[in-house]
Parts: C-alpha cells; sequence; structure tokens
C-alpha cells in the first residue's frame, strides 16, 4: 500500500541529513513551557538511530497568527534533556545563520532550525511539487544535505515545501512505523473494527466514517464531540445554540448526505446518551433531550455514554481513536477522555486488540491520562491519518513514491 524507500535503505553514516519531523506541541504560553509533548518523545528514538550522522531538525509549530506560534527554541531544549548527545538551535531558517551553523556541525550533533512556517511561503501548499523545488529555501538548503528524510508523518497531508519540495525523499524511522500501523489498519484490520471520534474537524471525521463504513471496514463508530453535535443536528436532535453554532458551516453543506448516511448505518454509529455542562466547576450530566432546555456548550461525554462506550471498546479487535471525547484541557470536562484511553488500554491488555489513538490532541490526553504506554501505539498525525483512512493519497506519501533517490 505504501511505496517508499526508508532510511535503513541507505548508508547513512558520517552523512548530513535534514529531518522534517513534526514536533508541534501543546505549549502553555503564560508559563513559556510545553505541557505535554508525545511527539517529542516520539522523535528521540530516531535520534538515537541516527547518532553517526549530523542531523538538521526542521520542525514546525502552530500557524502564523495563532496564540501558540512561537520559535523552536522550548522544543530544541527539551530534546536536549532527552537526548544525551549535543543539541544546537538557531534563530534561523534558511538565512546566513542558519546556513552557517549547517556547514558547521559534525557527526553526532543535532541542529534544530527556527519554525519553518516563520517563512511566508512554508504555509502555500504545491499540488506540482516540481514548483515546490524552485523556492529560495529549497534551493538554498538542498545543496547543504546528503540525503532529506521526512518523518513528519503528522503533516503528511500538507502539500508544503518542507515536506514535498526536497530533490529526494526517504521515510524516516516514525514514518515507517506510522506505515506499518495504517497497513494492518487499513488492509485486513482484525473484526470487530471501531472508531472512536471526538474533538474539532467534524465534517472530516463524518467523511473518514463513512468512507470506511461504505467500504465495509467499519463496525461501530462511536460519535463524540463535534462530529456527535453535526450528525444530531443533521437528524434533528436540537444540541443549543452554541453547540450549533461550531458546526453551522458543515451543516449547511452537508445536510442532507449526514442524515443518509446516518440512515444508512444507523445500527452501527452510536451517539451519546447524555453530555456534560460545566455546572459552576462541576460536571453536570444532561440527557440529549434536555439540549435545547439547558442551551450551554457541552464539553464532555456522559456516563451513560461512557458505558455504552466502554461496552463496545472492550469487545473490539481494531480500535482507532481520532480526536477526544472532551475538552479536555479543562478538568471538568476531561473523565470522558481518559475513561476511553483507559477502555482501549484494557482491550489491548486483555484482549489482544489493537488499539491506535490518533496525534495531535487525542495523543497529549492520552499522554496526561496515564494509560498511553498501555494501548499499541500513539500515531503522531491527527489531521494525516484521518485523510489516509479516507482513501486519500496524502502528499507525503506521494512524494515519497515518487522521490526515491
Amino acid at each position: 500500500m505504501f511505496d517508499y524507500k526508508s532510511y535503513k535503505d541507505v548508508d547513512l553514516k558520517g552523512k548530513k541529513i535534514l529531518m522534517r519531523v513534526d514536533i508541534n506541541s501543546n505549549i502553555d504560553i503564560e508559563n513559556n513551557r510545553i505541557r505535554e509533548s508525545p511527539r517529542i518523545h516520539a522523535l528521540i528514538p530516531s535520534l538515537e538511530e541516527l547518532k553517526d550522522s549530523a542531523v538538521v531538525v526542521m520542525a514546525h509549530q502552530s500557524r502564523p497568527g495563532a496564540k501558540d506560534f512561537t520559535s523552536l527554541e522550548l522544543h530544541a531544549e527539551e530534546i536536549r534533556k532527552l537526548l544525551d548527545r549535543p543539541v544546537k538551535y538557531v534563530d534561523d531558517v534558511f538565512g546566513e545563520k542558519a546556513i552557517n551553523a549547517i556547514k558547521d556541525l559534525n557527526v553526532g550533533e543535532v541542529l534544530v532550525l527556527n519554525n519553518v512556517r516563520t517563512w511566508e511561503l512554508e504555509t502555500k501548499q504545491f499540488k506540482d511539487f516540481s514548483e515546490a523545488e524552485e523556492l529560495e529555501m529549497i534551493q538554498t538548503l538542498a545543496p547543504l544535505f546528503d540525503y532529506f528524510i521526512a518523518d513528519a508523518f503528522g503533516a503528511a497531508h500538507r502539500a508544503q515545501p518542507s515536506i514535498i519540495g526536497w530533490p529526494t525523499l526517504l521515510a524516516g524511522p516514525t514514518t515507517v512505523k506510522e506505515f506499518k500501523y495504517m497497513s494492518k489498519i487499513i488492509e485486513n484490520p482484525e473484526k470487530p473494527m471501531v472508531m472512536l471520534i471526538g474533538g474539532a474537524k467534524a465534517i472530516d471525521k463524518f467523511k473518514a466514517m463513512k468512507f470506511n463504513f461504505e467500504n465495509e471496514k467499519l463496525d461501530y463508530a462511536l460519535c463524540s464531540g463535534l462530529t456527535a453535535i453535526l450528525i444530531m443536528e443533521a437528524i434533528g436532535i436540537e444540541t443549543g445554540e452554541p453547540n450549533k453554532a461550531a458546526i453551522a458551516k458543515d451543516l449547511e453543506k452537508a445536510k442532507e448526505d449526514i442524515k443518509e448516511t446516518y440512515e444508512k448505518f444507523k445500527e452501527k454509529i452510536i451517539l451519546p446518551k447524555d453530555l456534560i455542562i460545566d455546572d459552576n466547576g462541576n460536571r453536570k450530566a444532561i440527557n440529549i433531550d434536555e439540549l435545547k432546555k439547558y442551551n450551554a456548550v457541552t464539553g464532555d461525554i456522559g456516563p451513560k455514554t461512557t458505558e455504552d462506550f466502554k461496552s463496545i471498546i472492550i469487545k473490539a479487535k481494531t480500535i482507532i481513536a481520532n480526536g477526544p471525547p472532551g475538552i479536555f484541557e479543562k478538568e471538568v470536562f476531561r473523565k470522558g477522555t481518559f475513561d476511553m484511553v483507559e477502555a482501549m488500554a484494557e482491550a489491548a491488555k486483555t484482549g489482544g486488540a489493537l488499539a491506535v489513538i490518533g496525534g495531535g490532541e487525542m495523543g497529549t490526553a492520552a499522554e496526561m491520562s496515564g494509560y498511553a504506554k498501555d494501548v499499541s501505539f500513539i500515531s503522531t498525525g491527527g489531521g494525516a491519518l484521518l485523510e489516509i483512512l479516507s482513501g486519500k493519497d496524502v502528499p507525503m506519501v506521494r512524494a515519497l513514491r515518487e522521490k526515491k533517490p
């Protein structure tokens, strides 16, 4: 299914390598610290493997205009704490400072460049990869390296210059591992297969769910977060103005498709029976028929829904969680998400299930829950995983196929 050449297929000893990675992290801006970063932890074994090379790390943090759009200095500090070798940082991407730091880098050392999205063209998407190859950053940096490693699986769905613009590409350790688990899920998943859907990007998650139902891969979709709100509104369940406002555009575009899909697969689409609102800092469970009356933001699944979801997860053989059921950053809305990670860990440990957590927010939540070590695999890619599960040929996968050295 995935056609690529890996970093293991060439001799990297003594070589200078550019690694495009994804270490986008959950940052506490007020206290200038990284909260949890499963992606940085996932990078460390990859850097350990490449200890006989000079490795330059290129990555992004958030996007321009966002609160957590910062330099990568904190990330470099975090890598330095976890890695037993010299880690340098340069506040530059491809200017004179970066060029000199790259030229001076010795075998066994790691250099972290500044946030690649500080360069304005990085956020542009390129359907034609050869156009990206002509850009100043690629033309400036490419001659300084022997090999280019694609290891930013979390950004694999972005056709941005640092992902697809290099003259050649090798799949890195994280990417190879991701492909291994994706192949298991896509090619011949052990049944029953369950998708736990939460968080934002409701329409994208609906599409992934629909694709897998139509391809007869999926047995159950446990819907929470905005995807549940979207489906409930489409089938006539009023969820209150604050909830509806968050999915109004998607609802307008896709209401009929959602209704038809729900009708077709309603025995397999499990919607919440109850949800949680914040009652002066306490969790208050309200039934679905009370949502309109309370007209409040619902931030988590309630106890009845939790029990329903857990009973299905425990019996499953393949489980994919994409997006947290609750706004877990707030303590009052955290329990449902942690309970789901615990149920996945239990299914993996006692039932031998393949329990995969999609990256991003759900990966962070899993780390915070304390059960992360017991699930089968935490992907570093939320959006990328979603697109692959939706049957799309994502840009980084295509680039690896087309740019084998």
